[in-house]
């Protein structure tokens, strides 16, 4: 990934994709390993779930209505990575419009 500076302020195109990807790993890294260690929970509970007014029981019929929750996890995070790095870029650009955003790149010898 690259964030490209244009006359010495920032592009935001360039910064959606790093924002975007940070937050959808960065909230991977959380919610994830917090599912993993429930789904034992939920697969060796001896529990009864409801479902459309019926009760279900047993491990392998609540695993299978839990199914679209793990489907919709990395949709979900790719979502509002999408949404959230939208509003970072939006308020950045109306802040853009008032003040500039200066890129000071310190410590690189220009060869």
């Amino acid at each position: 990934m690259e964030i490209k500076t244009v006359d010495g302020n920032l592009s935001l195109g360039s910064l959606f994709k790093p924002i975007a990807v940070g937050y959808a790993i960065g909230m991977g890294v959380i919610f994830i390993p917090m599912f993993l260690l429930m789904l034992p929970m939920f697969v060796f509970s001896p529990g009864v779930q409801g479902q459309d007014g019926q009760l279900v029981t047993g491990a392998g019929p609540i695993l299978a209505m839990m199914m679209p929750m793990f489907v919709m996890i990395p949709i979900i995070l790719a979502v509002q990575g999408l949404i959230i790095g939208g509003a970072i870029l939006l308020g950045l650009s109306i802040y853009r419009t008032r003040r500039p955003i200066r890129v000071i790149l310190e410590g690189i010898s220009h060869a």
